[in-house]
């Protein structure tokens, strides 16, 4: 029998509500909009939308979807409604889609990681500088408030110069990784939602999940050649740059391989 078969004959879960799942993340999303304190909340978005996709058809969980990032658009304006629709409620009806087809959760998570690297490089391609600007100007953010940690502890003035020129190379750093990190930061959030996702369905509806997915999780070895190659490329100063984003993205995935092998000896002792 197929998996989408499967899916059709496993009964609806009961996930309470309907529309309002929509609106929950859409104010997930609004909250780190209004507050700095509040924006590790809008990494959450995505959750509320996976679950109303498992109890809702596609075309309803969509509307409720565009009507919720129209009340963002609303309320903060089109720009952040447009983030709010591709790079958070998408990829959470991309999971919510792959358990309903009977795929599995780590599929879901693999198709809305792919979307986020697809946003990533149509934003390279459309205005590079902008997400250069973005990730610098976060990083300035976080590095200017480190700082004036620092002194208000009363370090000494050589420790502190030393932690400036620290942050200095982190910037440089960061200038040239920053589209690695933007897709890191995307499969981090995706992982972070997926494994809320499995949570909630291992106490209120199992048998939405199979046993061990994230555990089974490993990556074709394709992807340990392209590292050599990435690492190769590195002595080449034109290709140096594209070499240090790829090794970062495949250094990322190859933790996730590597969680996935501590999880399944944990699961066995």
């Amino acid at each position: 029998m197929s998996g989408s078969a499967t899916a059709r004959e496993r009964p609806q879960p009961r996930v309470a509500g309907g529309l309002w799942l929509a609106l929950a993340s859409a104010a997930l999303f609004g909250a780190g909009l209004a507050s700095a304190g509040l924006r590790p909340l809008a990494v959450l978005a995505p959750l509320p939308v996976s679950l109303l996709r498992l109890r809702t058809n596609p075309a309803v969980a969509v509307s409720a979807v565009l009507l919720a990032a129209a009340v963002v658009g609303a309320s903060f304006g089109p720009g952040e409604a447009v983030v709010f629709a591709l790079f958070l409620a998408a990829p959470g009806l991309l999971i919510g889609e792959a358990l309903v087809r009977g795929r599995g959760l780590v599929r879901g998570c693999g198709w809305a990681f792919g979307l986020w690297i697809l946003l990533a490089g149509v934003l390279l391609l459309a205005d590079r500088q902008a997400l250069a600007r973005e990730a610098l100007g976060a990083f300035d953010l976080i590095s200017l408030r480190f700082l004036a940690d620092v002194k208000e502890m009363g370090s000494p003035p050589e420790r502190a110069e030393a932690m400036v020129e620290q942050v200095a190379l982190l910037r440089r750093a960061v200038a040239v990784v920053y589209p690695a990190l933007f897709v890191v930061a995307g499969g981090l959030l995706v992982v972070l939602n997926g494994a809320l996702l499995k949570a909630y369905l291992v106490r209120r509806d199992p048998g939405w999940l199979e046993g061990g997915e994230f555990e089974g999780l490993r990556w074709p070895f394709g992807l340990a050649v392209l590292f050599v190659l990435a690492a190769s490329s590195v002595l080449l100063p034109p290709l140096r740059p594209v070499a240090y984003n790829v090794l970062l993205v495949l250094a990322f995935c190859f933790a996730l391989a590597g969680l996935a092998i501590v999880m399944y000896y944990v699961r066995r002792l």
